[in-house]
């Protein structure tokens, strides 16, 4: 099973770890299971660094990719074009329009992933094959 982080999972690990559930520790430290972060996550955090509403500290966005890859042991995936493409499939559900949520999402159901989240908001894609850890 692999397994993808969302960007607020991603920040609690870095800034904040006792919000993670104890089920999300234990995977995320579990050597024999693949966890993974999505560029898609790092475009997101520039993006909210970029207009003052994320801060990480004494962290440098350009070194998180080494931090979670040399440090951490987490892998990072691309986006593939067949995502990119295929992604006007996933339903609009109310006012959920967080176009990087949705993109995390469907990338998780393209590729067989389970996203680690907290966000009740990725619930509303579970009836689209989104599997979720909370």
């Amino acid at each position: 099973m692999k397994y993808l982080l969302d960007t607020c999972t991603m920040i609690w690990l870095l800034k904040e770890p006792e919000k993670l559930s104890e089920k999300a520790v234990r995977l995320i430290e579990n050597p024999h299971v693949e966890v993974f972060v999505s560029t898609i996550s790092f475009w997101e955090l520039s993006l909210k660094h970029a207009i003052g509403k994320l801060s990480i500290g004494n962290l440098e966005l350009e070194d998180l990719e080494e931090l979670f890859t040399d440090e951490l042991f987490i892998g990072v995936i691309g986006l593939n074009e067949q995502e990119t493409l295929s992604y006007h499939r996933l339903p609009i559900f109310g006012d959920h329009r967080d176009p990087f949520d949705r993109m995390l999402a469907w990338q998780a159901i393209k590729r067989n992933m389970v996203l680690i989240s907290s966000d009740p908001a990725f619930e509303l894609y579970r009836q689209c094959g989104l599997r979720l850890i909370r």
